[in-house]
């Protein structure tokens, strides 16, 4: 079902009609969603080609429709005045895709259009639907890197489009959410200003994956649209199914365009080489907090140094292992570390076993007064922490990357990463990386940055995987420190007069 009905645009609808034959036709249900959403802030993200330009420009003649009446047209009618923000890193950007797009809906013919190129331009396009006339107008501007937020003080939209928005400097932004609701003002108009908005998939360090994909903001709202490959992928109509399938082949030597403009994942970003790159945002990330079997041992991987960490997980009776929580410190010792450990224990994982593996080089130490920072951490944590079995890189690896490709019954994913896990969530997408040698394509070891860290922690817990140790249910800890109890008395188990025979 169409977003938005022909008939509601009156002889805009027709003009829309004869440009574009198939305009009012769906590109997909989240584009839909997209079109007719109602958040503060909104946000579509998905492959090239599934028609999110276009859903911004339907939006925008949509929010022209909603708004109440503020002023009168020449016969005395009541007017509704929308004004449109369209924002665009660079001119040359603006000119050369953002308003020949523009154009493809409501022609530079349809009203007055003012302005060249390179410069600012406007649109202003008169036409009624069944409710009377509606003035939309588009003011086109770019704000790069290097703009001064001050210049944008005297600006004032209803509302703001900012089409390629993870290319879009978060100064603008912040400046445009005063802007908003201002022309008209929302007291006349019944709403408050929105900003909306299309991306491809971000790098994990642009502050829209922060405020849209890892700490969805309060008022914000995200669109995902599926992958150009999934059977459910959006405007398949218009660009046909081999569209994506050709753009792959294109590309095929360029595996991190694939991800990030088929699809859509975020992260991938030219010249970057990820240790992980079966990692799918998609598949191994859960929607929920997860949950956890309190008969089952939570296995915690550490690793040291000035940015100490810390990975709570559980390897389910499926075989499934569940990320549960991480800690991640910045210029803290072990005791500091164990005082964040024990808080989250007894907060998320009350009653529950632990078995802590932490960095062999952790060790250093031990024989001598001070202790290392292995036995400071036991000490703190009051429980064993011992070295985890090997600190080679290639076997550390291969304990990760073996649940996440593992799939269980019914499609379900051998590994899954609670939404909590911010740092292991941009390391996997993103900054858990290959150093490059220079001059070379060859990859080295791996790059150090503060996800790095969360991720060695992980490691060090998944070596664990697959033992009795993490398999075994906490009865069967019990029974064992009854059996040894019993033989450190030197006798059985004692009779039990109330127990029948």
């Amino acid at each position: 079902m169409s977003a938005i009905d022909q008939t509601d645009f009156g002889s805009l609808g027709d003009v829309l009609k004869a440009q574009v034959p198939d305009i009012f036709s769906s590109a997909g249900p989240v584009s839909d969603a997209y079109i007719m959403a109602t958040e503060d802030v909104i946000g579509i993200v998905g492959p090239m080609g599934s028609a999110k330009t276009t859903g911004s420009v339907k939006k925008a003649i949509l929010e022209a429709t909603r708004i109440r009446p503020t002023t009168k047209d020449e016969s005395g009618r009541p007017l509704r005045r929308y004004v449109l923000g369209v924002w665009r890193q660079k001119y040359d950007n603006l000119w050369d895709a953002t308003i020949p797009s523009w154009w493809k809906l409501l022609p530079q013919s349809l009203g007055s259009w003012k302005g060249a190129k390179p410069r600012a331009a406007e649109h202003t396009i008169r036409f009624e639907d069944r409710w009377g006339p509606i003035e939309l107008v588009g003011r086109f501007r770019a704000f790069g890197d290097e703009a001064n937020p001050d210049d944008l003080k005297g600006l004032e939209y209803t509302d703001v489009w900012l089409n390629e928005m993870d290319t879009l400097p978060e100064d603008l932004f912040t400046m445009l959410v005063g802007r908003v609701g201002r022309d008209p003002a929302r007291e006349l108009i019944g709403r408050g200003g929105r900003i909306f908005g299309d991306m491809n998939a971000p790098s994990v360090t642009d502050w829209v994956y922060r405020d849209f994909f890892e700490d969805l903001k309060p008022g914000y709202r995200l669109y995902k649209q599926p992958s150009g490959f999934a059977p459910n992928a959006e405007n398949l109509r218009a660009m046909g199914a081999g569209y994506w399938l050709q753009q792959a082949k294109l590309n095929a030597h360029r595996p991190w365009w694939i991800r990030k403009f088929i699809m859509s994942l975020p992260g991938f970003t030219r010249g970057i080489s990820v240790v992980y790159p079966e990692f799918n945002d998609d598949l191994h990330l859960s929607p929920v907090t997860l949950g956890h079997f309190k008969e089952l041992p939570i296995i915690v991987g550490v690793d040291g140094g000035l940015t100490p960490a810390a990975v709570f997980m559980q390897e389910r009776p499926d075989g499934q292992v569940a990320v549960l929580a991480e800690i991640a410190c910045t210029h803290a010792s072990e005791t500091s570390l164990a005082r964040q450990m024990l808080a989250l224990m007894e907060r998320r994982f009350p009653g529950c076993e632990f078995v802590v593996r932490c960095d062999p080089a952790m060790c250093a130490g031990d024989d001598t007064e001070d202790g290392s920072p292995r036995s400071r951490l036991e000490a703190a944590l009051g429980i064993p922490v011992r070295a985890a079995s090997t600190n080679e890189p290639d076997t550390r690896w291969e304990a990760v990357r073996e649940p996440l490709t593992r799939m269980l019954d019914n499609g379900r994913p051998g590994f899954l990463l609670d939404p909590s896990c911010k740092g292991l969530r941009r390391g996997f997408n993103q900054t858990y990386q290959y150093r490059k040698l220079a001059g070379s394509d060859d990859v080295s070891s791996v790059g150090k940055t503060f996800d790095s860290h969360i991720h060695d922690g992980l490691q060090y817990g998944c070596l664990l995987l697959g033992s009795a140790e993490a398999r075994r249910r906490r009865s069967e800890i019990a029974a064992e420190k009854k059996r040894r109890r019993s033989q450190a008395r030197g006798q059985g188990e004692r009779y039990n007069p109330l127990r029948r025979s």
